[in-house]
């Protein structure tokens, strides 16, 4: 097909220049008509173009500035691989903490923790599985500046209902992107029923996703 491409090219070429150009001296066989020039050309360029080599396509891979992505997407994933590891154990309230720096600590989030930890809440209840929001109280605080019922005051909060299970994580910062560490554990014992693993590009979060804090 390309080099069809090519001699139908060539060909209108020739055509061109025998319109525009009488004056040009082409070298010819005696006797040689001009229709005969053009199909002895068109075959020696046949021959050329058989022994050029194709150039070869490199695929450059996904490259993209923009994306539709969403951490919920990747909050997804995660609840998806813990339901698969999931087997002869039936959550009956699962609280969600927030995902955590994997240093020395443990106890550093940012942005990137805590809207992991929001977004899995949706993914299990979506799952059937019930998620446990230990930063409610049992009443609602009436305000000037609203209408309030989390806080993050662990005095003013009840211990009961015990959660059965607790899932954390761990975020290690890759060259690429995040590696995402994911586990369920049973409360009272602490085995792990169920993990995940899962690696988030840098290009699909913010700027200020990873900052500590």
């Amino acid at each position: 097909m390309k080099r069809s491409g090519v001699i139908l090219t060539c060909l209108a070429v020739l055509g061109g220049c025998e319109s525009s150009s009488h004056n040009q001296i082409v070298p010819t066989q005696q006797g040689e008509s001009k229709a005969a020039q053009q199909v002895r050309q068109l075959a020696q360029l046949s021959q050329e173009l058989d022994t050029m080599t194709d150039v070869e396509y490199v695929n450059p891979g996904f490259i993209s500035y923009q994306h539709n992505k969403q951490i919920a997407n990747y909050a997804g994933q995660i609840a998806l691989e813990l339901s698969d590891s999931l087997s002869g154990v039936a959550p009956s309230a699962v609280a969600i903490t927030s995902f955590v720096s994997f240093d020395n600590s443990l106890r550093r989030s940012n942005q990137l923790g805590n809207q992991l930890a929001e977004s899995m809440i949706h993914q299990f209840q979506k799952m059937g599985y019930p998620a446990l929001d230990f930063k409610s109280h049992r009443g609602i605080a009436v305000t000037a500046n609203g209408d309030f019922i989390l806080s993050r005051n662990a005095k003013q909060l009840p211990k009961k209902p015990a959660p059965s299970h607790v899932l954390t994580g761990t975020m290690i910062y890759r060259d690429r992107g995040v590696e995402i560490n994911t586990r369920l554990l049973n409360f009272d014992s602490r085995l792990v029923v169920a993990s995940s693993n899962i690696v988030i590009p840098y290009f699909i979060l913010d700027s200020q996703a990873t900052a500590s804090y």
